[in-house]
């Protein structure tokens, strides 16, 4: 379907530039803060606001006058947008005119309006005219019907002293634009050092830019209801990265969650996916770390360290994916070796990546004999062994969970209690060498 609608009187909507403050939160919502003025006359009037987000939390807005007395005492969300369905609904029974293929020109009155077709009736014959919609080419309506907005707007009923601008700081929660952050590291396991690099990302889909505005990130699990929303999809992003010299975020305690504000102003244009150095690139003292679950089928590879300052890190970690390369010598390229998922961390927390499952290293668990001691007392004979099929001496931690009133004899290795539910024993084992952890356990239910 090919046709245009021409409006020959548009009802006009104020627009403002503002000055914005802009505070992201890690689940999906913001709250922006601007600095208007508003240029009233004496009296009772209306004021339309269309410089807000189309996903706007109409109930959140807060209004402060700065200067003067003015009294805001009724406020309605506009959001009736005006398109080519909605326009013809509220346009039945009023004279329009449609210019078909060949130019052919009807005039009259619309009648009714549906997915394929207009009907009219003609001026001066009475008939009912049928005209497929694929086949308009233009159709001209006198003026656009009332309570149409072109975007959405917030209708303001103001009661104001006297004529004049009047400053107001107005501010408002809405959707549809989130931050999350993601840590490149690249790991060297000779000299158990990790360079750690990170990158806020920001998602604006909320229908209006924010330009030259303030940027404040807030990390942590702030409680909000949840509740549907328009949720408009995008076919593509522009992205924008920051250069080396771009300022960096300043980090400090607020409430029971951490605020980063970045140094200079930002855009964050509509339908844009931003990048933001959170921090400059780090160097961190950490170590290789293998771990087998007894019952599983692989022994998984881990990155440990401690998020302290005397490692080289010591700063609250806003959760995110953290990507893992390391460097192959033959060609000085870096290569991905692996993806975790990081928490919410605070500083001085030891912190542990799984990158994936070591190929060359092989464990099995096997539960050699089970006794009934009693109705309530039961002991297993367990034994789990470990290979190291790898060129290099490699230290495994075995965690084995426990259930009930639990002993442990007769056990091959010491072991530590890491809760009331897990044990760990920890085995180093030299390139090719096969061990066989043995213990028996006794369980009271």
């Amino acid at each position: 379907m090919k046709f245009k609608i021409f409006i020959l009187i548009v009802f006009m909507i104020t627009c403002l530039n503002a000055k914005d403050q802009v505070t992201i939160y890690n689940e999906n919502f913001s709250l922006v803060r601007s600095s208007i003025d508003l240029t009233l006359s004496k009296g009772i009037q209306s004021y339309f606001m269309d410089d807000i987000p189309s996903t706007i939390e109409a109930n959140s807005v807060i209004i402060k006058p700065l200067k003067g007395n003015i009294e805001i005492f009724s406020q309605n969300y506009e959001y009736d947008l005006a398109n080519t369905s909605k326009i013809l609904e509220k346009y039945i029974g009023k004279d329009i005119e449609i210019i078909a293929e060949d130019d052919v020109k009807f005039i009259g009155t619309l009648q009714f309006n549906d997915s394929s077709t207009i009907g009219i009736i003609e001026n001066n014959t009475d008939k009912l005219i049928l005209i497929q919609r694929d086949e308009i080419r233009n159709i001209s309506l006198a003026k656009l019907p009332k309570n149409f907005f072109l975007k959405p707007t917030l209708h303001w009923r103001l009661n104001v002293p006297k004529e004049g601008k009047f400053p107001i700081d107005f501010s408002y929660i809405c959707t549809g634009m989130k931050w999350d952050v993601t840590y490149n590291t690249v790991w060297n396991e000779d000299t158990g050092k990790l360079e750690i690099n990170s990158w806020v990302t920001i998602i604006n889909k909320t229908g209006k830019a924010f330009i030259d505005t303030k940027l404040k990130l807030i990390a942590g699990d702030v409680q909000k209801i949840k509740k549907q929303f328009d949720q408009r999809s995008y076919a593509k992003y522009a992205v924008e990265t920051t250069d080396v010299g771009t300022p960096d975020f300043a980090e400090k305690a607020f409430h029971d969650f951490h605020m980063y504000t970045l140094s200079e102003n930002v855009n964050i244009n509509n339908n844009q996916t931003k990048q933001l150095r959170l921090f400059p690139t780090k160097i961190v003292n950490a170590e290789s770390k293998y771990e087998y679950v007894t019952g599983s089928t692989n022994i998984q590879s881990k990155i440990k360290f401690i998020n302290s300052k005397k490692d080289g890190l010591g700063i609250p970690l806003p959760k995110g994916v953290v990507k893992i390369y390391k460097k192959d010598d033959a060609d000085n390229e870096l290569e991905f070796i692996g993806e975790d998922a990081l928490d919410h961390t605070a500083k001085d927390e030891e912190i542990l990546l799984t990158t994936g499952n070591a190929f060359d290293l092989v464990a099995e668990t096997i539960t050699m004999e089970r006794r009934k001691i009693s109705n309530r007392i039961v002991e297993r004979d367990m034994k789990v062994t470990l290979k190291n099929r790898s060129g290099k001496t490699k230290t495994i931690t075995v965690l084995h969970n426990l259930y009930g009133d639990w002993t442990i004899m007769k056990n091959s290795l010491p072991f530590k209690k890491k809760s009331a539910t897990q044990i760990e024993f920890e085995k180093e084992l030299k390139p090719d060498e096969v061990y066989k952890l043995t213990w028996t356990e006794r369980i009271e239910s």
